[in-house]
């Protein structure tokens, strides 16, 4: 969401209650053989305690690279960021010492990876891992650090937890892998979860016990969940805003309602018509597609990086970059076709 807006609140929430991460104007870039890769531009929203913010879009639109970025674990060489701040609590996460953040990461602010088995250690039990992460954090004794794996372990279902403490990753199936790294990420109650396509390469019955346990979770302590998915279905099911991305910049961002049933962009139009189930079999009609494909990040681009691939193309859209308008203090969209306020009132362009 832009600097000034302020987006809604989850159910329960105060109407007044400050956000608990603030991003804004962010940039990342990476140095790369043909020249300098711009993979974020400007990027901005904010979270409140206990909300979900699914961000979506398609692979390597800067999703995970927003991620990394707030945790700061952007590869320096060849990656650096290059503007913005990330408010943590009213702290400037890209101003303090690495000593500092490393008090912050997996503390405070904790991150889902998408693929457990490389970032799980192979040669540590679960258990040691797990409890590593709390007596860092916490200053438990080694006892104590334990009974806390121990507890977190089976909070997120795994079976015998007790005998399957000591067992190594190798041991566990995908699923069950990838709940040990929703125990660690959750071990020290963390105010913000960043959950980086926590699904990915599952089965689709475990997927959705990933995504229950996520909720469960979140319900009870009363973090902040970042929820990156291609799963439209689970943004619907649990978030309480969409940010969409394209290229690298924030395209669209309101409630799950507003963006699921009225989407304003014309990228979020097509990638919502392009998700399985919005037609069907019976029919006989083929899922739509989006042309074109995404523009190189090498690229400097005048204006829309959509342009190319857009139904609603104009000229002006070619030669400088959209506004941000805004549609009430809750929703914004990145594109041309609503700088008139009467369009964006309409809904715009279908």
């Amino acid at each position: 969401m832009s600097d000034d807006a302020r987006p809604t609140t989850a159910a329960g929430d105060e109407a007044t209650q400050a956000p608990i991460l603030e991003v804004s104007k962010l940039g990342v870039e990476f140095e790369t053989r043909k020249g300098v890769a711009r993979v974020l531009e400007r990027v901005g929203f904010s979270l409140r305690r206990g909300e979900t913010l699914g961000l979506v879009g398609e692979s390597g639109c800067g999703k995970s690279m927003t991620a990394l970025a707030i945790m700061r674990l952007i590869p320096s060489p060849p990656g650096r960021i290059t503007d913005g701040q990330v408010r943590f609590d009213g702290r400037d996460l890209m101003k303090i010492s690495e000593a500092e953040m490393r008090e912050v990461r997996g503390n405070r602010v904790s991150m889902i990876f998408q693929e457990p088995m490389t970032s799980l250690n192979p040669v540590f039990t679960v258990g040691d891992q797990i409890a590593e992460t709390v007596r860092l954090h916490q200053n438990l004794d080694k006892a104590a650090a334990r009974a806390r794996a121990l507890e977190m372990l089976e909070a997120v279902g795994i079976p015998a937890a007790k005998s399957r403490i000591d067992e190594y990753p190798h041991q566990f199936s995908g699923g069950m892998r990838q709940r040990v790294m929703i125990a660690m990420a959750l071990a020290c109650s963390p105010d913000v979860l960043i959950a980086d396509e926590p699904t990915t390469a599952l089965d689709v019955t475990v997927q959705a016990q990933i995504f229950d346990l996520i909720s469960d979770l979140r319900d009870k302590t009363g973090s902040a969940v970042i929820l990156i998915t291609h799963d439209m279905g689970a943004v619907a099911e649990m978030t309480d805003r969409v940010a969409v991305m394209y290229a690298g910049r924030i395209v669209e961002e309101g409630s799950v309602f507003d963006v699921l049933d009225e989407p304003l962009h014309p990228y979020t139009q097509g990638l919502i018509a392009c998700a399985p189930g919005r037609r069907t079999a019976a029919a006989g009609e083929p899922l739509e597609e989006i042309p074109g494909t995404v523009p190189s990040l090498l690229e400097r681009r005048g204006g829309c990086a959509f342009a190319d691939r857009c139904r609603h193309v104009e000229s002006r859209c070619r030669l400088k970059q959209p506004p941000q308008v805004h549609i009430g203090a809750d929703r914004h969209v990145l594109c041309w076709l609503y700088d008139d306020a009467s369009k964006a009132r309409a809904g715009g362009p279908r």
